[in-house]
């Protein structure tokens, strides 16, 4: 049988509402919580720690397994397109060149970030004009500031 007198302290220490031992409710509430231990005693009594161990480690074998696969995949999946990218640049003698220099390297890896984009718009300057995808800042003028620069002629060793 449960101490009725542990089971009022409790009630009145967690919700402020002080209950005398010989209300129903402590009956209600002693059967209850006899019957909630005794569930709990049953349920234990059939599990063994061999069975508690067996399925603890199942389970992490089945998620350490998931989780290899799923980076497998995903390691498959970069080296797939870092292969790609590889053979797009062997492909091209004019971007092999250029990468070989840091510059270039630098210049193309803005260029993927969509730098020219941000600067052909003039980062919304009204004093700045576009002139075929070049910003060109104005002087009190209005006429463009800079030098002024004569065709260029440049050529390429496979004609282009």
């Amino acid at each position: 049988m449960m101490d009725t007198r542990r089971l009022c302290a409790a009630i009145f220490e967690r919700s402020g509402i002080a209950v005398d031992e010989h209300d129903p409710i402590v009956a209600v509430l002693a059967a209850s919580a006899e019957q909630t231990e005794e569930i709990g005693e049953r349920l234990l009594s059939r599990t063994s720690p061999v069975r508690i161990v067996f399925a603890v480690t199942v389970a992490a074998a089945i998620f350490a397994a998931a989780g290899t696969v799923i980076g497998w995949v995903l390691a498959e999946q970069r080296f797939g397109a870092e292969r790609a990218e590889w053979l797009r640049q062997q492909n091209d003698p004019r971007l092999t060149a250029l990468l070989q220099s840091e510059q270039g390297r630098a210049g193309v890896r803005l260029a993927e970030l969509g730098v020219a984009a941000l600067l052909a718009n003039c980062n919304g300057r009204r004093s700045w004009r576009v002139q075929d995808g070049y910003c060109i800042p104005v002087n009190f003028d209005g006429l463009p500031d800079g030098f002024r620069v004569g065709e260029i002629r440049a050529s390429f060793k496979d004609g282009t």
